[in-house]
């Protein structure tokens, strides 16, 4: 009767699934992460030279990189314990380590452990692009609310990230170039080959609901939406085609990246110009 309860705790509990709709669009469960996100953000610049030359400063960037990793891990570690759960919304089969937001985790993380300027620009380029949707419209946790584990697994693998690439940007200095971009191509183009490899490849999974349901990684999938009013699923209304939309894709993400190189250069001269008036009037 207690492993009965146990097991009930971590399928059905703190670790399990909710109802659709625990976790809703805007509302403080949404608005509080994005709050910390933004205290990250302005502490680490507020402090950037105290951090510098912080003599635990390693043991800092240590920390965050360990925390990454663990939250990649720990939602293939959930999965295999909790188990599939709902056939079409949990299937295994959909949860193949080929989304940007868990790539983006495991690179930021080395690049956190080796001060990496070669991973730098395709985190750059990655988070402040596409690692932005998720924040936005978080809809893959539209059962999992602060009541469950994956709320938390979800904000902080979406939120350390960014947070990682500001650390780097303003603690020790690096600055993206806009050959940045090739590397930052490059990577998306390996992922998109074998997102799309497994999505003409795995066969639709049988369930009684739905019974063509098929993996959709990075959206790239026969007419398939995310659901749950995903910014992506209106790429599928404008491309039901998924020919078609690998092409717009392709636009977008390269008009993304050149908008975020050109906005940052743009933070970086406004800054500078601020700064410089300052030190004139004193």
């Amino acid at each position: 009767m207690e492993n009965n309860a146990w097991a009930r705790f971590f399928n059905e509990g703190f670790f399990g699934y909710g109802e659709k709709g625990d976790f809703k669009y805007w509302s403080l469960a949404h608005f509080v992460p994005l709050l910390v996100f933004a205290l990250g953000i302005y502490l680490i610049f507020r402090y950037r030279e105290k951090i510098r030359d912080w003599k635990h400063e390693g043991d800092l960037r240590f920390a965050m990189a360990v925390a990454m990793i663990i939250c990649e891990m720990s939602y293939y570690w959930r999965l295999v314990y909790v188990g599939p759960g709902n056939l079409v919304e949990h299937n295994m089969l959909d949860k193949f380590p080929l989304q940007v937001c868990g790539w983006t985790c495991i690179l930021a993380a080395f690049m956190m452990f080796k001060k990496s300027k070669f991973i730098y620009p395709i985190c750059f380029y990655v988070c402040f692009t596409l690692g932005l949707f998720p924040l936005l419209t978080p809809a893959v946790i539209s059962t999992t609310g602060p009541g469950y584990y994956r709320y938390y697994q979800y904000w902080l693998e979406h939120i350390l990230p960014p947070l990682s690439v500001f650390y780097m940007t303003f603690v020790h200095g690096f600055r993206p170039k806009l050959t940045g971009i090739i590397k930052a191509t490059g990577f998306m183009s390996i992922l998109v080959t074998f997102a799309m490899i497994c999505n003409f490849n795995i066969p639709p999974l049988v369930a009684a609901t739905d019974p063509g349901y098929s993996p959709n990684y990075l959206y790239l999938a026969v007419g398939t939406m995310e659901g749950g009013g995903s910014i992506m699923d209106v790429l599928v209304k404008i491309a039901p085609n998924v020919w078609g939309r690998l092409v717009l894709l392709l636009f977008l993400v390269e008009g993304l990246f050149f908008a975020a190189y050109f906005i940052h250069k743009g933070i970086i001269k406004l800054y500078t110009h601020i700064t410089s008036k300052k030190k004139i009037k004193e």
